[in-house]
């Protein structure tokens, strides 16, 4: 078997979701906010729970003076009941917990964004939803955590390229590097 289907079939079962903040919130920090939100998925109905450690990053595509980014990524392996969608829901109403409410500006600050990168093995592209994630490939802040949870062999689903070959693809042109907190 080779280290690429060795890491994806040891995660097959996992749903993986980025954690990105970097405004304040009534929960505190957006470190604080971070930590909050892991304790939020952790007690989602699932085993296993994984997390990386917290990133920093600079905001990529966001209005000008947007503060850098804190990320991370959580991993669960979802209920047999949950869906991709009923966990999307479940995510927007930690978001919703948390103080966030959205604007429609795309990539703008935020207390807390909870994006599902991937559901298991699930390809879906819905008006609602889109797993994998269509950007996740394009962002160091999430493939960067990623790697540190599933290995550099680990190919998100619908793709072909391991998270390595995507990491060199995108070069240093995102600058992220483990948060000092």
């Amino acid at each position: 078997m080779s280290e690429e289907n060795a890491s994806n079939r040891a995660f097959s079962s996992y749903a993986f979701i980025s954690i990105g903040a970097n405004l304040p919130s009534a929960n505190g920090s957006p470190a604080e906010t971070i930590a909050l939100a892991f304790d939020c998925i952790a007690r989602l109905p699932s085993s296993g729970f994984l997390k990386s450690s917290i990133y920093s990053s600079t905001p990529v595509d966001s209005p000008a003076g947007t503060p850098d980014f804190l990320n991370a990524v959580a991993g669960i392996i979802p209920d047999d009941t949950e869906t991709p969608l009923s966990l999307l829901h479940k995510l927007q109403a930690i978001e919703n917990e948390a103080g966030r409410t959205r604007s429609g500006l795309k990539n703008e600050a935020r207390i807390l964004d909870l994006d599902l990168i991937v559901f298991g093995a699930v390809v879906c592209d819905t008006p609602e939803l889109i797993v994998p994630h269509p950007r996740a490939q394009e962002r160091r802040f999430v493939l960067e955590p990623l790697k540190r949870i599933v290995g550099e062999d680990f190919v998100l689903p619908g793709l072909s390229e391991s998270l390595q070959g995507l990491l060199l693809a995108i070069g240093d042109q995102q600058g992220i590097y483990k948060a000092r907190l």
